[in-house]
């Protein structure tokens, strides 16, 4: 029988403790567009006054007017997701788990690796919530258990290139396409479905910026209106400010999660997804009353609050099932430690949301 005890008879020192680059849900913008918020139902719903035109009729004095069409008016109505996962601490790492990063590996270390893993769950519900927030403003709706939700965008408000993709491949800058001439085509009057915004930003990710600035074209414009003095940086907003006067700011938005993978108990992360896909841009507009396109709501649980006043909101416990009486108790202990979200996005003004894609 091979010999299970542990051999090594050298000293080792513990310098220090190394946490692996996470997503930092502080950084994170969508709840700019879509804000949480809580309500204390079951279905989320919108209703909506629908959209009018027209000029006053031509009237000869003296006759009847005209009748016209009153404004119309619509529901939207769901039932929202839900998200929940739990960690599990059981008996044996309850015992036993030794602090990290201490050299006295006989201090135990239970309530550090539960602090570190509410940290965990509460980025994983986070970045969930900004993942729902743009694909509603991208997709136009969300999938759930195998089901699509969609709030009807409109599909003239999506904008395309009037020449070539930016990108050919999602890496390099396609030659053919100018980026100047569609941005200007579609903010500055050339666009009939955006004629009626006023923009208030552009909101892109750092690659589908890189190929603004990548783009020979880009450089071309500016050789061609004597730039060089008037742009101190090659930067997006110095470029597009010179090359489009007018055009509103354009935010360059990093935030990021990663996809992860469990074989043999171990996690291993892929490489950062952009929130906002590549080749895709939102334009943000200023709506009547300073409205917002929607929200993202956050409906009742039971993981706070009581059966009769149950708790709104996104909610994280740790419920200890170590003491008689409980679950776990004396015979099986254990804690778990669960989180999670009853609700989504609501889009309320899904005819208002503007975009453009301009990869294939």
């Amino acid at each position: 029988m091979a010999n299970e005890f542990f051999t090594d008879e050298y000293t080792a020192v513990n310098q220090k403790i190394v946490q692996e680059v996470v997503n930092d849900p502080d950084t994170y913008l969508g709840s700019k567009y879509l804000p949480s918020v809580t309500v204390p139902a079951r279905k989320i719903r919108t209703e909506v006054i629908e959209a009018t035109g027209g000029l006053t009729n031509e009237h000869v004095i003296g006759t009847d007017p005209k009748y016209i069409q009153s404004f119309g008016w619509r529901v939207q109505e769901y039932l929202p997701p839900a998200y929940k996962e739990t960690i599990l601490y059981d008996e044996e790492k309850i015992l036993f788990l030794r602090e990290l990063g201490k050299n006295d590996p006989s201090r135990r270390g239970i309530t550090d690796y539960m602090d570190k893993s509410i940290k965990q769950l509460n980025r994983r519900l986070e970045a969930r919530i900004e993942l729902l927030r743009w694909q509603t403003i991208f997709n136009g709706g969300i999938s759930y258990l195998g089901k699509t939700l969609s709030f009807g965008i409109p599909s003239a408000n999506r904008a395309v290139p009037i020449g070539a993709l930016w990108s050919l491949n999602g890496t390099t800058a396609n030659p053919a396409a100018d980026p100047i001439v569609d941005l200007r085509y579609w903010l500055m009057g050339g666009y009939a479905p955006y004629r009626k915004y006023v923009p208030t930003g552009i909101c892109m990710n750092a690659n589908t910026a890189r190929w603004i600035l990548d783009n020979p074209n880009t450089r071309q414009w500016l050789s061609s209106y004597g730039a060089n003095p008037n742009i101190d940086k090659y930067d997006i907003n110095v470029v597009l400010g010179f090359l489009i006067p007018g055009i509103p700011p354009v935010t360059v938005y990093r935030g990021w999660y990663q996809n992860e993978t469990i074989v043999n108990n171990k996690i291993t992360v892929g490489d950062a997804i952009f929130f906002i896909p590549d080749g895709f841009l939102y334009f943000e507009t200023k709506l009547p009353d300073n409205d917002g396109i929607g929200e993202f709501v956050m409906g009742l649980n039971l993981s706070s609050g009581t059966i009769e006043t149950p708790g709104v909101g996104k909610f994280l416990v740790v419920e200890e099932c170590i003491a008689p009486g409980t679950r776990g108790g004396p015979k099986n202990p254990f804690v778990d430690i669960t989180a999670g979200v009853y609700g989504g996005p609501k889009l309320d003004r899904a005819f208002d949301v503007l975009t453009a894609k301009v990869v294939a």
